[in-house]
């Protein structure tokens, strides 16, 4: 813990700086164990007592008085954020977002999907759809055409991270990558609408599928179509026909792996 003296002789971004840290420990623990000792905030506070410019202080009385435990949460988190924003300091989401089960015994299995990006064009749409696919266990995320990869920032700014955790390859050829996914035992479903497609809650995939999603704009190419076993869609009560295509892979995902 820092010195008062040594605390009142920092610049006032590097003192919140400070406070902001503290903060997210305090929130770290809280969410690792359900409790943190909020002492070294406490001394924070004593210590903006003597500065004239000081902020938050009404906020961190209220975190140190708080009884209720996720209300404490709450408040320390939605305090470090607003720390975070008016300083303009940079705190990656990579850097505060923490599993929930961090031994792998609290993890659930693997599943054997693998998921197909054909042709996405937008790279944040690419992250959304690796972070999901790192969530719901998804085995490998294979990457076809001119989709952007983890070589791409904006993907990685939208995977947050979960792209360390997941097998993310590339193929040249997705008609040859269908024929070698057949050979192992998978069967393939595109996600995509039209005449003859299956409703995705009621369509019976098999342990070892395989499901392909398709650019934004024109969704999978007609050879694509042609090469796979089953064309699955949402049902939307809507009079728009279609849904983003990283929201439309995190419904798949929740369907096809909540029953493997």
């Amino acid at each position: 813990m820092i010195s008062p003296s040594k605390f009142s002789g920092l610049r006032k971004i590097t003192k919140y700086f400070q406070i902001a840290q503290e903060l997210k420990k305090l929130r770290d623990e809280f969410l690792l164990s359900g409790s943190s000792d909020t002492g070294n905030l406490r001394k924070f506070r004593h210590y903006l007592e003597s500065d004239p410019d000081a902020q938050y202080i009404r906020e961190l009385d209220e975190i140190i008085q708080e009884t209720d435990k996720r209300t404490k949460l709450e408040k320390i988190h939605f305090l470090y954020h607003k720390i975070k924003d008016d300083f303009g300091y940079p705190v990656s989401e990579a850097e505060f977002v923490k599993s929930s089960k961090d031994s792998d015994s609290e993890r659930l299995p693997r599943t054997e999907l693998i998921v197909i990006l054909e042709n996405l064009r937008s790279a944040f749409n690419a992250g959304s759809i690796i972070r999901s696919c790192e969530c719901f266990g998804v085995k490998e995320v294979i990457l076809c055409g001119m989709t952007p990869g983890t070589e791409n920032l904006k993907t990685l700014k939208t995977a947050k991270g979960t792209e360390r955790n997941v097998k993310i390859t590339r193929s040249s050829s997705i008609e040859l990558l269908i024929e070698e996914l057949k050979e192992n035992g998978y069967r393939i479903a595109g996600a995509e609408t039209g005449k003859g497609s299956v409703d995705l809650r009621f369509y019976d995939h098999k342990e070892k599928t395989t499901i392909i999603f398709g650019n934004e704009e024109i969704g999978l190419t007609q050879r694509t179509v042609s090469l796979c076993d089953d064309i699955v869609s949402i049902e939307m009560r809507g009079r728009k026909n279609s849904l983003n295509v990283a929201n439309a892979a995190a419904i798949f995902l929740f369907e096809l792996t909540g029953n493997i």
